[in-house]
């Protein structure tokens, strides 16, 4: 009798090697709006406010999953260094839900995305719009960064406080953007605060994982 083959597992095991576009803006948001982040983590702050950071990101062909994804993310300080805490999360693919759900707890969440061309997106749930932004480049140099950008996503998964280290490296160069978030939906919290840096990263190569410790 031939055994019967392991479950094929829901998602990729770490790390994963991501390729793709993404327009990232960076604000500055009261302590108090912003919402809870895991234990032994606080956010950074910056003449009385937080710093947090939204992104909509388009994972291309090339990587290990081809998929979108709109999120927020708030500058903390955890142990000696900063970090990233993912509080607000949206994909369109299931492997990802589950990979970022169980090897990191990053709390992602199912939506439809449109990205009809690069800087132009909008994610939905059920029709209902959680975020548009629209992207333009400005006018200088683009930037390459060599792939050794380094980094640190803190989450909470299965009860405890965990680290993953991210790299990334590409081609960055600095964009004006306009986002909006509508005042009944989930990310109502960012309201309609200043931005203070817009970037858009083409042609990126990130690395997610492996997980560095819990606490």
């Amino acid at each position: 009798m031939t055994p019967a083959h392991p479950a094929r597992p829901a998602h990729p095991p770490e790390p994963w090697q991501l390729r793709g576009r993404g327009d990232v803006t960076l604000w500055r948001v009261p302590l108090d709006a912003v919402p809870a982040l895991p234990d032994g983590v606080r956010a950074l702050r910056v003449r009385g406010e937080s710093l947090v950071v939204t992104a909509f990101v388009d994972y291309a062909e090339g990587g290990l999953l081809a998929y979108h994804e709109l999120l927020a993310a708030v500058v903390v300080r955890h142990g000696r260094g900063l970090a990233l805490s993912i509080t607000d999360i949206w994909v369109d693919s299931p492997e990802s839900l589950a990979g970022g759900r169980a090897l990191w707890g990053i709390p992602k969440d199912l939506a439809t995305f449109e990205m009809a061309e690069p800087g132009v997106s909008e994610a939905r749930v059920d029709g209902v719009l959680l975020s548009a932004a629209s992207s333009r480049p400005r006018r200088g140099p683009t930037v390459p960064v060599p792939r050794v950008l380094r980094g640190r996503v803190v989450q909470t998964l299965a009860g405890s406080t965990v680290s993953t280290r991210i790299t990334a490296g590409g081609r960055i160069s600095r964009a004006t953007a306009e986002w909006s978030f509508p005042p009944t939906g989930p990310l109502a919290w960012l309201g309609t605060r200043q931005a203070l840096l817009s970037v858009s990263a083409e042609d990126f190569a990130l690395t997610f994982g492996p997980k560095l410790s819990g606490s």
